[in-house]
């Protein structure tokens, strides 16, 4: 009997038009966010090295004296003519020949020598760091966790031999931009919208549905199975038409493209494919954890408009409440649920609390279903048990 109700869910879930439309409109966004971002203007590697080797003369500039002249100063300043030297290099390795592509300062065979030269340029960093940059303009002291990505960039670069300077417009590049800005508030709002119909049909013909010889639970897993299922099959239908959207105008890329993620306060690199992954699990949980949720607050409110508005509302809090100069790192579980924020280590940076990883992550979403669950498990076993009570009283 359990089939014949999800068939049945199933039908009425393709006959929802609202549905097909959320739908369409998440494949959509891809190839017309694609529009805006090729418009972008990225600043690539050889102008970015070439910026910071003609800015680093500013350094010496505002480096004082009476921190010079002590044996401290002497081997900072010791350090920054090394840095000095080492980004001379990276320019060199990073110029094309044209003519002779295999010359000691091109880019295709010396690559890893760009990323040796830039691994050693981020130890003398840390070490200005440790001792605390003393001398150095606080406008030209480069961020710890600017270190950390790059270091993880270049210890993937070198380990799996990718290109260079790959395109930034190829499709390999451009989805994981797209998914950052699909992950948060814009997935939440489209899940809940998808699953504001759940119970439409339940509560519009409670006597046909009453029919059925099956668990409340049975139901809800039906109902809320269904409506996940279809939503990450919009999702890769919208990455796969998205990517072959991009892919014709700009290539595909490669897919062993390194994407920075924070874990375990740190900062590693793992491919576009290994990255797409986690993001597809997180999407499947965090859609579980909102369809379970909207069902048990319909439940309780009997109204579908006032439970999608109380959703966002507890979502939204934290950003509430810093408007309101209220402390929210207490609620730093809701941050979760943008599980962009999360593998880029902005939400950590935001709350300030280093376990705030993919890692985490996961584990409060698993964790936040099976409660969920079980509270909707819960409250059907009590109700249950009232009825039987007031059926027995009456007889």
């Amino acid at each position: 009997m359990f089939w014949k109700y999800f068939l049945f869910e199933m039908k009425l879930l393709l006959l929802n038009k609202k549905n097909w439309l959320l739908g369409l409109a998440l494949i959509l966004f891809f190839p017309l966010y694609y529009t805006h971002y090729s418009k972008l203007e990225i600043v690539e590697l050889k102008e970015e090295a070439i910026k910071k080797s003609e800015t680093f003369y500013e350094v010496f500039n505002y480096f004082p004296a009476s921190v010079w002249q002590t044996q401290e100063g002497k081997e900072i300043y010791a350090n920054l003519l090394e840095q000095s030297g080492l980004l001379f290099w990276q320019r060199l390795y990073l110029s094309k020949d044209v003519d002779n592509p295999d010359s000691f300062f091109s880019a295709g065979p010396n690559y890893q020598k760009f990323f040796e030269t830039g691994l050693k340029l981020n130890e003398l960093r840390l070490d200005l760091h440790e001792r605390g940059n003393k001398g150095i303009h606080r406008d030209h002291i480069v961020p710890i966790d600017e270190i950390l990505k790059e270091n993880a960039l270049f210890e993937y670069h070198k380990e799996h031999e990718i290109t260079l300077v790959p395109d930034p417009f190829k499709a390999s590049n451009f989805v994981p931009v797209a998914l950052n800005i699909v992950s948060g508030t814009l997935f939440c709002i489209l899940v809940l919208l998808a699953g504001s119909s759940m119970l439409v049909n339940d509560q519009l013909h409670p006597s046909v549905l009453f029919g059925f010889p099956i668990s409340f639970m049975q139901k809800a897993i039906s109902k809320v199975g269904g409506h996940l299922v279809q939503i990450m099959l919009f999702l890769c239908l919208a990455i796969l038409i998205g990517s072959y959207y991009v892919a014709n105008i700009a290539g595909w890329g490669d897919f062993r493209t390194p994407v920075l993620i924070y874990q375990d306060a740190d900062f590693i690199a793992i491919s576009m494919l290994r990255y797409l992954f986690y993001m597809l699990v997180a999407f499947a949980l965090i859609a579980l954890l909102l369809l379970l949720t909207f069902l048990l607050v319909n439940l309780v409110t009997k109204n579908l408009y006032a439970a999608i508005v109380i959703i966002l509302f507890v979502l939204l809090s934290p950003q509430l409440l810093q408007v309101a100069g209220v402390e929210t790192n207490w609620l730093y579980p809701l941050k979760f649920v943008d599980i962009g924020a999360v593998l880029s280590g902005d939400a950590a940076k935001e709350y300030g609390i280093e376990k705030l990883d993919f890692k985490h992550a996961y584990s409060w979403l698993v964790g936040l279903n099976l409660l969920v669950m079980a509270i909707l498990y819960g409250r059907n076993k009590l109700m249950h048990i009232r009825k039987v009570e007031t059926n027995a009283i009456k007889i």
